[in-house]
């Protein structure tokens, strides 16, 4: 693997990596299988940017740049299961929703009155459609207070905050998914890390393969925070 050293100081180097675009998944082969390295206690890969930071044990400065020069995505080894449950892309798609309903909200701003005022009664809609459902239910829930808040602005013609209120429900509702579902995620990467892998020591070197691999005989490093994996002696 080709790079290039962007800044160093004891125990940590940020690296820019010399090929194309980064994936999601190459950028976690990479981060996992760095991370597993014993003298290594923390990595941060920027996919964007194809850069990572990786901080290690002081005095391993050599045995990081070895590492990283002889890594490569086909022979990293990583089990299939810790890469579909990292949560990188669930992030990022997360962000840029973030990101896009924030634009749309704010540059709704520069449009002229009428039009905003149309806009947001259409949106409101949305809202006020579900608190009417609740009430048919004979329930009053938080639906129903959003729906009274965002009908009597839009009555008003208090445009800004009944707009407001929607843009901060959106927010709402984007964060409580992201946050359930990285959840769910993190969860089941952990699950994987403790139960799907281990580190086997062969040739006086670890190496991360899947419990599958191992066999009778076989020395497994546990490092800590992980769960013995096996019975054994």
């Amino acid at each position: 693997m080709k790079f290039t050293v962007k800044h160093e100081g004891i125990g940590r180097i940020r690296i820019h990596l010399l090929h194309g675009a980064m994936s999601f998944r190459e950028a976690d082969i990479f981060q996992i299988y760095m991370e597993g390295q014993p003298y290594i206690s923390k990595v941060r890969v920027f996919e964007n940017t194809r850069d990572a930071a990786i901080y290690y044990d002081e005095g391993c400065k050599e045995t990081v740049i070895n590492c990283i020069c002889g890594f490569s995505y086909e022979n990293a080894g990583v089990p299939e299961k810790l890469l579909t449950n990292s949560g990188r892309e669930l992030d990022s798609t997360y962000r840029e929703k973030i990101i896009t309903t924030t634009a749309r909200h704010y540059l709704k701003k520069l449009l002229p009155y009428q039009i905003r005022f149309v806009l947001t009664c259409f949106q409101a809609a949305k809202f006020i459609l579900k608190g009417l459902r609740c009430l048919t239910r004979g329930k009053i829930e938080v639906a129903v207070l959003d729906a009274t808040a965002i009908g009597v602005s839009v009555i008003r013609s208090d445009i800004k905050t009944a707009g407001s209120i929607m843009f901060l429900l959106k927010i709402s509702e984007i964060l409580e998914e992201w946050t359930h579902r990285k959840s769910v995620g993190d969860l089941a990467r952990s699950m994987s890390l403790q139960t799907s892998s281990v580190w086997l020591i062969r040739d006086g070197a670890e190496m991360l393969v899947s419990s599958g691999q191992v066999q009778i005989g076989d020395l497994v490093c546990v490092h800590m925070g992980n769960v013995i994996p096996f019975d054994g002696v």
